[in-house]
């Protein structure tokens, strides 16, 4: 036969016990969330006066993630542009109001030209001047990948968006 004490014994076990469980439960669903942590940066697309002059009014945006695992993402959307054109978008290493975003930002810094070692997220508008482009890499960026700036088929820097 229980007594009034170890009934008491047993609920207050019962407590603690539960408590237990719903701690490893809020730990179990924290762990991962907190070891995907990314860091994203981002900003509005502005047109240089450049490309206000070629008659273009660009707006859009675009997003660096620096994943946990390492990758750096970049995705990129503009309007305003000529209809199903190629236009050259990268990743620069100086902000937007710093000589027009600097150079292309590399992972190997004076290595070579291309799409693995540059962040390239190029893209062909559609008809209606729309245009979206993604880069993904397996390494993460460093903090002078500052701003990504889209190029006039001649290469002229004609719109740009900080990556804060």
């Amino acid at each position: 036969m229980k007594t009034i004490q170890s009934d008491q014994f047993d609920k207050t076990h019962a407590r603690i016990l539960v408590t237990i469980i719903v701690m490893l439960l809020v730990l179990a669903y924290a762990m991962p969330v907190l070891a995907s942590s990314a860091e994203v940066t981002g900003g509005a697309f502005h047109t240089f006066a450049v490309g206000v002059g070629r008659g273009y009014n660009i707006s859009g945006h675009a997003h660096m993630t620096r994943t946990a695992d390492g990758r750096t993402i970049v995705s990129t959307h503009a309007t305003g542009l000529a209809a199903n054109t190629v236009y050259g978008v990268h990743v620069h290493n100086k902000a937007c109001g710093d000589a027009n975003g600097g150079g292309h930002y590399q992972n190997v810094v004076g290595g070579t030209v291309d799409p693995y070692n540059e962040i390239w997220p190029l893209f062909t508008t559609n008809a209606a001047g729309v245009g979206n482009g993604k880069a993904v890499h397996a390494y993460t960026a460093r903090p002078e990948a500052q701003a990504v700036v889209i190029h006039d088929t001649d290469g002229a820097r004609i719109a740009c968006t900080d990556l804060r």
